[in-house]
C-alpha cells in the first residue's frame, strides 16, 4: 500500500521534496557514531566498557536509519513494519546508557540482580511493540501513524529515558565526592557528554513527536536537532580517549580519531543549509578542532614522555641488577671476611689475657698494660666483626632463632652482674632494679640473642657515660602483657636529630666520638632487628645533649 500525494523515493529513502538538512543530520551523525563505536571495540574487543559502547552507538545508529526511511519512504508496510522499533530503541539506548556508566564508573560488570531488572524493565517494551496497545492504525494521507500511536505504552518507553537522566548523574555525583583528582576530571566528561547526548536525543524527540501528534507541528523535522547532540558525546568521548586512556586506545589511533571527527563533521557544510544547523556545526566543528589540535599536541608530548620513562625504566633495571648482584657480592664477602677474621682475633685476645695473668711465666710489670691494650682491642674487634655477621645474616633472611621460656628479670640481673666490674673501671656505678607487679618476667624469645641486646645496650650506657650513674630498672604491664627494661644513665645524652637516626646503620651519635671513639654505629640497629624478629621493640629518649638518655626494651611477657 503506497501513501497518496507523496511520491516513490529513489534507491529506498531519496526524496526530492524533502529538506537537504534530514540526510545530513542523520547520515553523517549515523556514520561518526557507528565510527566512534567501531573504533573503540576494535582497539579493545575484550573489554566491557568498548563493548557497551558500540551497542549503544549501533543502536543510535539504527535509530537514525529507520528514522530516515519513516521520513523518505512512502510504503504503508515499510514504515508500519519499522515504526515499532522506535519505541524498542529510546528505551533499550537509555538502559545501555546506564549499564556503561556503571562499568565505566565501578571498572567492573553489574550485578546480576541489576540485569535482571533492566531485563524486568524492557520486557514490556519488546512485548508489545507489535500490538495496538503501541500502534493501532495509519494515516494513508498523511503517511505516518503519529494520531494513532499507544498513550500508554508511550510514557512507558519514555519514562524509561527519563530514569536514565536522573539514575546516571546521581551515580556518577555520588562517585564524584569519592574519586581521585585524576578521575574526577574523567567523570565530569563522561557526565556532560552523556548528559548531552541523551538530553537531546530523548527529550527532544519525545516533545516535538507529542506536539506532532496532538496536531501543534504539521511534523516532527524539529526532532533532527536532537541528533546533534551525539557529535557532542563523540567530541566528549575523544577526549577521554586521548587524554586518559579510557577504552585503551594506543596514542596514535587516537590522533586518527581526531581527524576523522573533523572531516567527518566539516563535511556537513557542504549540504546544509539551515541555518540553525549551520550554527550547531559550527559549534561543534570549532569545539572539535580546538581539541583536536590541544590533545595532538598532549600525546606528541606523552608518546616523548613514554619513551623517555621506558628508556629509563629500562636503564634502571640493568642498574638495579648490577646493584643486586653487588650488594650480594658485598654480603658475601662481609661473611666470609669476618668468618676469616674472627677466629685470629679471638686467639688473639685470649693468648694475650693468658700471657697477662701468667699463665706462661712472670710478666714484666712495663708489659701489663700493652697486653691488656692488646687484649681489649682484640675483643673489640671481634664484636665489630660480630656485628656485621649479625647485620649480614638479618638482611640475609639467615638468622636463626630458638625460641625457649625464660626469666628476664634474672637474665637481666646476670648481665648487670657481669657488666658491674666495666661500669665500675668506667668511674660509674650500675644499678639494677626491679617493680614487678603482675608476672615474674618469664618471656619467650632466644635467651642469647636477648643477652646480645642487653650487652649492647647497658654497654652502650657503660661506654657513653662518663661519669654518674646507669640504673637498669625491669617492669611490667599487665594491661598491655609486656615485660620492660629500661636503661637509663647520666650520660652525653642526645638531640633530636640523633634520636631520629640512633637505629639506623653505621649512625652515632653527633658528640659520640667525644667520649669514645671506638663504635661501628651498627649496634643498635641489630639490636633493634633482634627484638623486632622477637615480637618486641626498643625505644629511645633524651631530654638533650648532656640530660642523660633512656633506652628500653620491651617484649611480650607469658602470662
Amino acid at each position: 500500500m503506497i501513501c497518496y500525494l507523496f511520491p516513490e523515493p529513489s534507491y529506498f529513502f531519496f526524496s526530492p521534496d524533502l529538506p537537504v538538512i534530514i540526510y545530513y543530520s542523520h547520515i553523517p551523525v549515523a556514520i561518526i557514531a557507528l565510527l566512534l563505536g567501531l573504533f573503540v571495540f576494535w582497539n579493545g574487543p575484550r573489554l566491557l566498557l568498548n563493548r557497551l559502547l558500540l551497542f549503544i552507538t549501533l543502536g543510535f545508529s539504527l535509530w537514525t536509519f529507520i528514522s530516515l526511511i519513516a521520513w523518505t519512504n512512502v510504503d504503508a508496510g515499510v514504515i508500519l513494519f519499522i515504526w515499532p522499533l522506535f519505541a524498542i530503541l529510546q528505551a533499550l539506548i537509555p538502559i545501555l546508557s546506564i549499564y556503561f556508566i556503571y562499568v565505566f564508573l565501578y571498572k567492573k560488570d553489574i550485578s546480576n540482580k541489576l540485569k535482571v531488572f533492566f531485563t524486568i524493565l524492557l520486557l514490556p517494551v519488546l512485548l508489545f511493540a507489535h500490538t495496538n496497545l503501541n500502534l493501532s492504525g495509519f494515516n494513508i494521507t498523511q503517511c505516518n501513524p503519529f494520531e494513532y500511536e499507544g498513550l500508554f505504552y508511550k510514557i512507558y518507553y519514555t519514562a524509561i529515558g527519563a530514569i536514565a537522566l536522573i539514575w546516571i548523574p546521581v551515580l556518577m555525583i555520588r562517585e564524584y565526592y569519592r574519586a581521585t583528582p585524576d578521575f574526577k576530571k574523567q567523570i565530569m566528561l563522561m557526565g556532560i557528554g552523556m548528559g548531552f547526548f541523551l538530553l537531546s536525543f530523548l527529550s527532544l524527540t519525545f516533545v516535538i513527536t507529542y506536539l506532532t501528534s496532538i496536531g501543534l507541528l504539521y511534523d516532527s523535522r524539529l526532532e533532527i536537532y536532537g541528533l546533534f547532540g551525539m557529535l557532542v558525546f563523540a567530541v566528549f568521548i575523544t577526549i577521554l580517549i586521548v587524554k586518559f586512556k579510557t577504552f585503551n586506545v594506543n596514542l596514535f589511533a587516537s590522533q586518527a580519531l581526531i581527524i576523522a571527527l573533523v572531516i567527518l563533521i566539516g563535511a556537513q557544510f557542504v549540504f546544509t543549509e539551515n541555518k540553525t544547523a549551520i550554527i550547531i556545526l559550527s559549534t561543534t566543528l570549532v569545539m572539535t578542532g580546538v581539541i583536536g589540535i590541544f590533545l595532538t599536541r598532549s600525546i606528541r608530548r606523552e608518546i616523548l614522555q613514554r619513551d623517555e620513562l621506558a628508556n629509563l625504566a629500562n636503564n634502571l633495571t640493568e642498574v638495579n641488577k648490577r646493584l643486586m648482584a653487588i650488594d650480594k657480592q658485598k654480603s658475601e664477602f662481609v661473611s666470609i671476611a669476618s668468618h676469616q677474621l674472627r677466629s685470629p682475633l679471638t686467639s688473639i685476645a685470649g693468648y694475650a689475657s693468658m700471657i697477662r695473668e701468667g699463665d706462661y711465666g712472670v710478666v714484666p710489670a712495663k708489659l701489663s698494660e700493652p697486653l691488656e691494650r692488646i687484649e681489649r682491642s682484640a675483643r673489640f674487634m671481634a664484636e665489630s666483626i660480630e656485628d656485621f655477621l649479625n647485620v649480614s645474616r638479618i638482611e640475609s633472611g639467615n638468622m636463626k632463632y630458638n625460641f625457649t621460656d625464660f626469666n628476664l628479670h634474672q637474665l637481666t640481673e646476670h648481665t648487670c652482674d657481669d657488666l658491674r666490674p666495666e661500669a665500675l673501671h668506667n668511674g660509674v656505678i650500675l644499678l639494677f632494679r626491679s617493680r614487678l607487679e603482675s608476672s615474674q618476667g618469664v618471656i619467650n624469645a632466644d635467651q642469647g640473642k636477648i643477652q646480645q641486646i642487653l650487652f649492647n645496650l647497658i654497654g652502650n650506657a657503660i661506654k657513653y657515660t662518663p661519669k654518674g650513674s646507669i640504673t637498669v630498672l625491669v617492669r611490667d604491664n599487665g594491661k598491655t602483657k609486656k615485660v620492660f627494661v629500661d636503661i637509663l644513665d647520666t650520660g652525653i645524652g642526645m638531640n633530636k636529630d640523633t634520636l631520629d637516626n640512633i637505629f639506623q646503620k653505621f649512625k652515632r651519635g653527633d658528640s659520640a666520638n667525644t667520649v669514645n671513639v671506638r663504635g661501628t654505629g651498627l649496634g643498635l640497629y641489630v639490636a633493634l632487628k633482634l627484638a623486632q624478629a622477637m615480637g618486641g621493640n626498643i625505644t629511645a629518649h633524651s631530654d638533650g645533649e648532656g640530660q642523660g638518655s633512656r633506652f628500653t626494651l620491651e617484649l611480650p611477657v607469658v602470662m
